[in-house]
C-alpha cells in the first residue's frame, strides 16, 4: 500500500536556506519530486517510525530555478497620499479629531521627540496614532489601512504617546499665580456665583482587560469590570488643569486624591481658593463638597447644593468630551499596565492641544460622565475650617 503525505524540508545550497513543501511516498526507497527537482533520500530511521529523520545526502538537479512560495502580505498602498490628502477639512476633523492645520502644528511640536524612521514618515505615524486613539477599530484593520504591520502600528502608537506625554507640562498646568487663579475662579463664578474655585475635580474609569494574575481583583471597580482610574481637574472652559492616572479601578476616588501630587499644591492654596468635588471627596479648606441630603437641609444648604452641582457639571462635560473625541478610552484593550497611563495621558494632552487651537467643538454622542458616587462618609467627616468656609459661601448665595 502506498501512502502520501506533505512534508517541509529545508534545502541548503549557495549559502541560502529555502523551505520546500513536497510529497513523500512511503515505500522501500524514498524519491521526492518537486516540480522538476529530484531529491533522493535514504530510508526512514527504523527506531523512530512516527517522525522520519533524514540525513543530508541528496542529488539535486540544479538546472532549474526554484521559487519560494511565501508571498509578501497584501496591504493598502497610498492611503495617506491618495485618500487623506483628498479629505475636506470637515472630513479630516471627523476622522482625526482636529483640523488639518492643527495636525500640521502637532507634527512640528512632537517631531523633536520622535525617533526618525526611514520606512514610515512622521505624518503617517501621527495619522495612524490619531486614528487608533479616536476610533474603536482593531489594530489589524488600522494597520491594513495605513499599509503597515500590526507590530509596527503598536510601536508607532506607543512612541507617539510617549512623545505626547513629554509635552504634558506645556499643555496641562494647574494655576500657580494669583492672576491665573483669579482667571479660573471668574469663569466658574460667572455660572452660579460660588467664588474662589480654581478647578473642578472628578474621577473616571477607563475600561481595560486587566491583568491575568492574582492581582486582577484589584482592577475590578464597583460596576464589576476591570479599569484604570483617571483623575482630572478642569476649568470652566473644559480645559484640563491636572491629570493623574495609573491606580486600579477598585481604589476609591478619595484615596487617589490623597496620593496624587496635586494634594501638596492644594494644601498650599491661599485661603480664598479651593477645588470643588462630589461627596466622594473629604470636605476641607481646599475642597468644597455638597451637603449630604438627609432630608433635613435648610433653604441655604439646598441652594448651595444646586449651585455646586451646576458648577461641578463642567468636569463631567470635560470627561465626556475627552472620551468622545478619543473613543479608545471607552475600552482600552491593552494588557501591559505600565503602558496604559502613557496612552491615557497622551489623550489628555491632545484634548488640551485641540481646545487651545480650535475651542470647544460640537462632538456627536457626547456622554457626560455622571456615574453614581461612592458614599464613603467623606461629607460627614467635617473639617472645621472647611465647614466654616462652606457655610459662609452658602450665606453669600
Amino acid at each position: 500500500m502506498t501512502n502520501w503525505c506533505c512534508f517541509k524540508y529545508n534545502l541548503s545550497f549557495f549559502n541560502t536556506t529555502i523551505p520546500i513543501l513536497f510529497q513523500m511516498k512511503f515505500s522501500d526507497s524514498y524519491t521526492v519530486m518537486v516540480n522538476n527537482w529530484s531529491l533522493f533520500l535514504p530510508e526512514v530511521t527504523q527506531n523512530r517510525s512516527d517522525l522520519p529523520i533524514f540525513r543530508r545526502r541528496s542529488k539535486i538537479d540544479t538546472s532549474l530555478m526554484l521559487t519560494c512560495s511565501n508571498p509578501a502580505p497584501v496591504r493598502v498602498e497610498g492611503y495617506v497620499p491618495d485618500v487623506v490628502s483628498m479629505y475636506s477639512d470637515v472630513e479630516f476633523q471627523s476622522h482625526l479629531r482636529m483640523h488639518r492645520s492643527t495636525f500640521e502644528e502637532l507634527c512640528k511640536i512632537v517631531a523633536p521627540d520622535m525617533a526618525r524612521e526611514r520606512s514610515i514618515s512622521l505624518e503617517t505615524r501621527m495619522l495612524a496614532t490619531l486614528w487608533m486613539l479616536g476610533n474603536m477599530e482593531c489594530y489589524r484593520s488600522v494597520a491594513d489601512r495605513f499599509g503597515i504591520s500590526k507590530g509596527t502600528l503598536h510601536l508607532t502608537v506607543m512612541s507617539s504617546s510617549k512623545a505626547l506625554c513629554q509635552q504634558k507640562s506645556n499643555f496641562i498646568n494647574f494655576p500657580t499665580t494669583r492672576r491665573e487663579m483669579d482667571q479660573v475662579a471668574e469663569g466658574f463664578s460667572a455660572r452660579c456665583g460660588i467664588p474662589g474655585i480654581v478647578g473642578a475635580v472628578d474621577g473616571t474609569h477607563v475600561p481595560v482587560p486587566g491583568p491575568r494574575s492574582q492581582h486582577r481583583a484589584s482592577f475590578i471597580n464597583r460596576k464589576g469590570y476591570p479599569s484604570i482610574q483617571l483623575q482630572v481637574v478642569c476649568d470652566s472652559k473644559l480645559r484640563l488643569l491636572d491629570t493623574y492616572t495609573g491606580w486600579p479601578g477598585s481604589v476609591h476616588d478619595a484615596r487617589v486624591f490623597r496620593n496624587c501630587p496635586l494634594l501638596d499644591v492644594c494644601q498650599q492654596l491661599p485661603a480664598p481658593y479651593h477645588l470643588i468635588g462630589d461627596s466622594a471627596y473629604p470636605l476641607s479648606r481646599y475642597m468644597l463638597v455638597p451637603y449630604r441630603d438627609n432630608g433635613h437641609l435648610d433653604a441655604q444648604q439646598k441652594k448651595f447644593n444646586k449651585a455646586h452641582s451646576s458648577t461641578r457639571v463642567d468636569v463631567e462635560r470635560a470627561i465626556g468630551l475627552l472620551k468622545s473625541k478619543f473613543r479608545r478610552l471607552k475600552n482600552l484593550d491593552m494588557l501591559l499596565a505600565e503602558q496604559i497611563p502613557e496612552v491615557i495621558t497622551a489623550c489628555c494632552v491632545l484634548h488640551n492641544f485641540i481646545l487651545d487651537r480650535e475651542g470647544e467643538d460640537v462632538v456627536e454622542d457626547v456622554e457626560y460622565d455622571s456615574a453614581s458616587v461612592e458614599e464613603e462618609g467623606c461629607s460627614d467627616s467635617l473639617n472645621a475650617a472647611g465647614e466654616e468656609k462652606r457655610r459662609n459661601i452658602a450665606n453669600l448665595l
